[in-house]
């Protein structure tokens, strides 16, 4: 979006100094009457004003020359871990080239940087690339996302001076904004045919759809074979697999527990929204619910728009915080459960990320296993957490498959031995 710029102009220490004395110079002369010291004063602040001045007119040549700048970034939402680019470009109001000499000189004499939140540039400093032409000044620079939120970005600050540094200005070119972020996304595409895969069979027994009740798409690792279409397989080079319209659609709720702690917070959100997405991607309906995801929040996603599902799943993350107290926390969590079961379809897909459970969230989840198709991993301190290991006991006892893992441990791998070897011990 293009804005107007603003600007700031600061007299400097210099200044300052040269102001004050000239005022007590040219006081002194009127006190001796002396009337070279009166002048001397004078010039002092004379040479201020005339710096002022020139400052003045710089930067309103400025805002005449190149009144709107447009900052953009890409992608956007940004994605921590994943590298994205600023680039703000300042552009001027005339395209006459009666004033390209006026333009070019500006441009040539202007140095621009901008304001971006440790967040958004993990830390490090921003290594810009600055184009300037008579018609724009652009400024370009990565970002490296670190933490998932809304961070602030910008303004960018073009800063000029006169010659002979009384008096410097920053002009803001473009309006702070704050940027979302989402959480980091781990590929588990390849295990998703496993995870629905299974559902269908328990509830199917993986019988072969007629042709008319069938649509055909890639294997996944997990799939029947017995689904495999030979002739289209060898057709396309790739092995394809009849996909039952009913079973192809069969929905999945992900159960997120919110830790209080930063990093479990992190590490718990960002599983189960790549779990989420996973599903997305194989071509189910999902949801997530926890926290503050609930009610009219926690609807099923990607019946129609795949894509527009997991822009507005992960927009649904941004914004999860630590709850107040253990007690909010359980509440939170209660009340997902509840939802979950009582909007639950025949055989749908429960996925838990959770925290070590007490007794009564524990109570809540044995029903929702019942069905064989339920999977949680349970967040643990250490690999000696015994809270975390009987909470996983637990959940096994009521038909969910379950294991352990800590934030240090490669979700991948995890969630691979979670589907392929069924319950861990």
């Amino acid at each position: 979006m293009a804005t107007r710029a603003k600007s700031d102009t600061v007299l400097t220490s210099r200044g300052i100094g040269l102001s004050a004395s000239g005022v007590v110079v040219g006081g002194l002369g009127v006190g001796f009457s002396a009337p070279p010291l009166v002048y001397i004063g004078v010039a002092m602040v004379s040479v201020v004003a005339v710096a002022g001045l020139w400052m003045l007119l710089a930067v309103n040549s400025f805002l005449a020359q190149f009144p709107y700048a447009r900052r953009d970034v890409t992608p956007r939402p940004l994605t921590v871990g994943v590298p994205g680019r600023v680039t703000v470009s300042i552009s001027s109001a005339s395209r006459r080239s009666s004033g390209a000499t006026v333009r070019r000189a500006l441009t040539e004499a202007l140095d621009i940087r901008e304001q971006a939140s440790a967040e958004l540039t993990g830390g490090l400093g921003t290594k810009a690339t600055v184009s300037r032409t008579p018609e724009k000044l652009s400024l370009s620079y990565a970002l490296l996302p670190s933490r998932r939120g809304r961070w602030p970005l910008g303004p960018a600050l073009v800063h000029s001076s006169e010659p002979l540094g009384v008096f410097w200005a920053d002009t803001a070119v473009g309006p702070a904004e704050l940027i979302p972020v989402w959480p980091a996304i781990v590929d588990l595409s390849a295990t998703a045919g496993a995870l629905m895969g299974h559902s269908d069979r328990v509830v199917l027994g993986a019988r072969s759809p007629a042709p008319d009740d069938a649509s055909l798409r890639e294997y996944r690792e997990g799939d029947d074979l017995r689904r495999v279409h030979w002739p289209s397989s060898a057709r396309t080079g790739t092995m394809q697999v009849r996909s039952d319209e009913r079973a192809g659609r069969r929905p999945a709720t992900v159960l997120l527990d919110i830790p209080s702690a930063a990093e479990a917070l992190e590490w718990s959100i960002s599983a189960a929204a790549s779990i989420a997405v996973s599903v997305l991607g194989s071509g189910h309906p999902v949801r997530l619910l926890g926290g503050t995801l609930t009610n009219e929040r926690g609807h099923h996603l990607g019946k129609r728009h795949p894509e527009e599902a997991r822009v507005e799943l992960l927009n649904q993350t941004i914004d999860l915080t630590s709850p107040a107290s253990h007690h909010t926390s359980t509440e939170q969590l209660l009340r997902a459960i509840n939802h979950a079961g009582d909007d639950l379809v025949q055989g749908e897909v429960l996925v838990g990320v959770f925290d070590p459970l007490d007794s009564a969230c524990l109570e809540a989840l044995a029903p929702l296993g019942q069905a064989g198709h339920a999977w949680a991993i349970v967040r643990s301190e250490s690999d000696s957490d015994e809270d975390a290991a009987h909470c996983a006991t637990a959940l096994r006892r009521s038909g969910w498959r379950a294991t352990t893992a800590t934030t240090s441990d490669d979700l991948a791998a995890i969630w691979t031995i979670l589907l392929t070897a069924g319950d861990i011990e």
